[in-house]
């Protein structure tokens, strides 16, 4: 049990952290894995957030990932991604930490799982917006899209894994923090 809960921790941080950077297309990996029974450490079953499990939320998810991607490649929607890129990031993170754990906390744990999954949702974000700034104000695009894919199937598949990229975004946001400080340094001066 202790065990099974300290997985589902560790899927729920890195899957919530990941979704900083793209909001639903970790959600629908999870999602699919868990709805094919793919998960050794996860059983879809009666829990507070099992609705993100039914066929209604599945077909709702997809329309919002290829919005989402769509949304992401076409120049005249970018700016409407960009001020809609939050909120859906803080939503899902909650969703993806919350679902996580909701099986294996005990009682009302899982509201915990949701409040900590919105906050790693927006430390995602931020390291996306120095990812952002160094990419001179592009997206990444179908690269970010297939790496975030990939470590969240990896995540899933290995829970532990999700602590790692935990402890990576934490390093992340220290050197974006510092990409920003010398970025607007000179700016200061103007002020």
């Amino acid at each position: 049990m202790e065990t099974a809960l300290i997985w589902a921790i560790g899927a729920g941080v890195g899957l919530a952290s990941l979704a900083g950077n793209r909001a639903f297309a970790p959600l629908a990996v999870f999602i699919l894995m868990a709805r094919m029974d793919w998960l050794p450490w996860f059983g879809v079953e009666e829990s507070p957030l099992d609705f993100i499990f039914s066929d209604v939320a599945v077909v709702i998810l997809l329309l919002l990932v290829v919005l989402e991607v769509i949304m992401t490649r076409l120049t005249l929607l970018m700016l409407v991604e960009r001020l809609l890129r939050l909120p859906f990031a803080l939503v899902s993170g909650a969703l993806l930490c919350g679902a996580a754990v909701a099986h294996e906390a005990p009682g009302w744990g899982y509201i915990a799982g949701i409040a900590g999954g919105a906050l790693l949702a927006a430390l995602g974000y931020y390291v996306h917006s120095g990812i952002v700034i160094a990419g001179e104000g592009r997206d990444p695009g179908p690269a970010l899209d297939l790496a975030v894919l990939v470590l969240a199937a990896t995540i899933l598949l290995l829970p532990q894994a999700g602590y790692a990229y935990l402890l990576a975004i934490f390093w992340l946001s220290i050197r974006v923090r510092r990409l920003k400080r010398l970025k607007y340094k000179g700016l200061r001066v103007l002020a």
